[in-house]
Parts: structure tokens; sequence; C-alpha cells
């Protein structure tokens, strides 16, 4: 074969694995067991790292095109539905149906746009066959009704309400008394699975492992895509509370009594000056009115890289109830010992806490703006900087404390020896199961705090209100 010959055959590979590039996508073990299930209901239970949305996006794609290599499905046309958490996920789960689909099995009218997705409120992937994916999030209601589903793929975890709607629907029998099948690839964290933990185990769905290692995660036949070494770094940033699920895929039935920051060393503390960088600055604000539970913590990051910062913790404010004059002055002598303005600093407080008897002990962030106008004789609204509300979405407490916690891993977390209270409570503190736990905890003031303080800088997607808080 001459040099010409052979780059024309190269360049005839590439246009095919450009236009399918399904037809070349190898399976791990993992996969390949959990696509080769006739069962009507089956789960790919994984860690992370571990390609169980691709693994959902193959299934999808060979049922609608009745391409599938291993299984004898409903020849197309077909109706499928993608469940995905939430809207970030869904995006990310489109743009891999994308990459992974035949373009030209697509419908001419089938419009996508990187970083969007594909096109309506509701998204739907149509192709030239006739098949149809609906794209839903769990929480926008699922729309099931009259229709005739075949297939269901569900991508992390959903509620058991989610799950009994999807079951009646599609296990059941549809229209004309057609069954249809679910998919489901997970990690088992976020949401409580333990309904779909019994079905398991009584046999209602079939259940494939596909643990975080480097032989689960090698395609059939080809070299390995992750070394030990990078399975060590990926698994070194879970949080000890979840460890066992994101790596193993172990049912993760409760939250267990436990440090939480066990990356945290006597190294990390150090007294030296932060080297130069591009710096963002925050304080973080928790409130209340019993002992050391008034905290304030002020901290540097360090953004040159984005993907990779450095936090330095530079000084803390511990107390409990007083005026919130007494709080203001407190602060503002914080930030100048650091040789810092209050404009430089990005504020995030709590919600307005109210100590016993109701107004006994109350403090807000609008009292301590109002304080600090006193002190610095600005006129009424008119502070030069402003304490935005944290915002608490669902399991934000855990968000915020994997962020930290992978930071740490990295040994890229510093704190002053100032802030006694603070690493104390980053040695001493646990995650509890329940609110009234958590709000006895003397060790979560100043967790929260931090959190407060390095969550709306270190996560780029985070929105704090964009509304200037009223003044009462």
């Amino acid at each position: 074969m001459t040099i010409k010959h052979a780059a024309k055959s190269l360049r005839r590979l590439s246009d095919r694995t450009v236009d399918n590039p399904l037809l070349y996508w190898v399976p791990t073990a993992p996969q390949y067991a959990w696509l080769r299930d006739k069962s009507k209901c089956k789960l790919l239970l994984g860690g992370n790292q571990v390609g169980k949305t691709a693994c959902q996006v193959v299934e999808l794609l060979h049922r609608c095109l009745g391409t599938h290599p291993y299984l004898d499905t409903d020849p197309p046309p077909i109706t499928a539905f993608l469940i995905t958490h939430s809207h970030m996920q869904s995006v990310t789960i489109q743009e891999k149906l994308y990459d992974l689909c035949p373009k030209s099995a697509l419908h001419p009218d089938c419009e996508f746009v990187r970083s969007k997705g594909f096109r309506g409120i509701h998204p739907v992937v149509r192709f030239v066959n006739g098949s149809v994916i609906h794209i839903k999030t769990a929480n926008q209601g699922l729309g099931l009704a009259s229709a005739t589903i075949s297939y269901v793929g569900i991508d992390e975890p959903v509620s058991q309400f989610v799950w009994g709607e999807l079951a009646a629907r599609v296990l059941r029998g549809g229209a004309g008394g057609s069954t249809g099948t679910i998919g489901i690839t997970m990690t088992p964290v976020g949401q409580d699975v333990s309904y779909l933990q019994k079905l398991v185990e009584a046999g209602q769905v079939t259940c494939h492992k596909a643990p975080l290692t480097v032989e689960a995660t090698t395609p059939r036949g080809l070299r390995p895509l992750l070394s030990e070494q990078q399975v060590k770094e990926i698994t070194s940033k879970f949080l000890p509370i979840d460890r066992e699920a994101r790596i193993n895929g172990d049912w993760n039935v409760g939250i267990p009594e436990g440090r939480i920051f066990d990356c945290f060393t006597d190294e990390m503390i150090s007294s030296a000056p932060a080297p130069v960088g591009n710096y963002e600055f925050g304080i973080g604000i928790d409130h209340g009115s019993t002992p050391n539970s008034q905290v304030a913590i002020l901290a540097a990051v360090e953004l040159t890289d984005p993907n990779s910062p450095k936090v330095y913790i530079l000084d803390e404010y511990v107390s409990g109830a007083a005026p919130p004059e007494a709080h203001a002055r407190a602060i503002l002598k914080m930030i100048e010992r650091n040789d810092l303005q209050p404009g430089q600093c990005r504020w995030t407080g709590d919600n307005i806490h109210f100590g016993s008897g109701g107004q006994t002990g109350k403090m807000s962030n609008s009292l301590l703006m109002r304080a600090f106008e006193s002190i610095g004789r600005y006129p009424n609204n008119n502070l030069p900087w402003r304490i935005r509300t944290i915002r608490k979405p669902r399991y934000s407490v855990y968000y915020g404390a994997a962020m930290i916690h992978s930071i740490m891993a990295r040994k890229e977390f510093y704190i002053s020896p100032k802030c006694e209270r603070l690493i104390l409570s980053i040695q001493r503190w646990t995650m509890k199961k329940n609110q009234s736990a958590r709000s006895r905890d003397e060790w979560g003031h100043a967790i929260d705090s931090m959190r407060y303080c390095l969550t709306p800088i270190l996560d780029r997607k985070y929105v704090t209100p964009a509304h200037k808080i009223r003044m009462y």
C-alpha cells in the first residue's frame, strides 16, 4: 500500500468515526454486563468516573436506532425518556448524547447548541427513523400520561415518588398493553435510595456493580483509561461519609458519625504570609446567641488557576450574644489587623437568628449592616459594602464541605494559628443526621462561617441573591 492510499484510508476511517462514533465505542466489563442484561429493570451501580452516563447514552441510542449489539429490542420508531436529576446534569448528558450520536441519524429539525443542549424547554431528540427521546429533570414533572414508552433511562438517583410514577406507567403496561424497560445508571449518593436497595434485594431489579478501579474502567481488549495513581487522586477527594459509595457504589444507607475533614493536618497550620497572587477575599458570618456561636471568618482565595484554588484562612472572630455594634466593631478590627478594607471583601452571612424567647439574642445581616452604618456614620442604606444572605439549597452543607475537603486533599489549604476555634472545629466536626442535632453541635458554627465565606468564591456557578437587603 502506498503512502497516498494509506492516507486516504486513514481519512475515510476518521470520517466514519466523526459521523458514527457510536460504532467505535467499546464497553468496560461492568458496562458490557449491563448492556447485555435483558431484564425489564436493570441497574448499573457504580462509583464516580466509571462511565455510567456514557453507558446510559449508548443504551438509549442503540434502542432508538434499532442497532443494539447485544439485545433484541423494539424496532424503531420508539419513544424513550431520559430522566436526569437537575438541569445542569441534563446539559452534560445531552452533550455526551450528541457527541456519540451518528449525526446522519438526527432529524434535520433537531437542533443542538453546545453548553445549552437540544432545543426546547423540555428538550426533544428526534431521529430520521421517527424515534424520539424526551429529556426531563426529575423535579419538572414527567408527563408520561398516554405515552407508549419503550425505554426510560434514569441517570443518577431519583426519589421514591418519581420511581413510583415511572414504574406504574412503564413496567406495568403502557398504551395497548405494551411494557417498557427501565435502565438506571447511578452512584447511590444525594438521594434516599433505600427503596431501590430493597427492590434489588427482592430480585425485582437486577444490579451490576462498577467500582472505581483500573480493571473496571478499562474497555474490553484495550489499554486502561486510568492508572492506579489517578484512581488514588480521585478517591482522596471524597468525603469519608460517602467514600465507599463513590468508590465502589456501595449503598449509602445513612450518614455515619465521624470526622469529616480527615485530610486536615498540622502542617496546614501556618503563620507564614500568603505569597503574591490573584486573590479574592471573603468574610463568612454565622449568627448565634450562645457562647462561641456568633462567628466571622476572614479568608483569601488564590485564583490564578480557577480549577486549583488555594485557600488561606486569615483570621476569626468568635463571640456570643452581644449588641450588633459590638460585633461590627470587632469584625472591622479583624479586617484592619490583616491590612484589608471592608470593601475588598465579599460578605456572606447566615439567615436571621432568633435567640431563646423570640427577640432575645436576635441577630441578622441587616442588623449588622445598620451597625456598620452607625459606626462609620454612613447615611441609611448607603453602606459601601453589603452582606448577602447565604443560599441554602438541598445538600448545601455537604456540597460546601466537599469542596473544602477536596482542597485539603490537594494540600492547598492553609490556616493561621490565630484561628483557634476554627482549627478545633475542623478537627472535631462531624456531619449530623438531622437539623436538631446540627443546631446543638458546638463545632458547627465556625464550620458554617467558613462555608459561607468560601462557597461563593470557590463555586463559580454559585449565585447569591441579587437584591439588596432591606433595612428594618
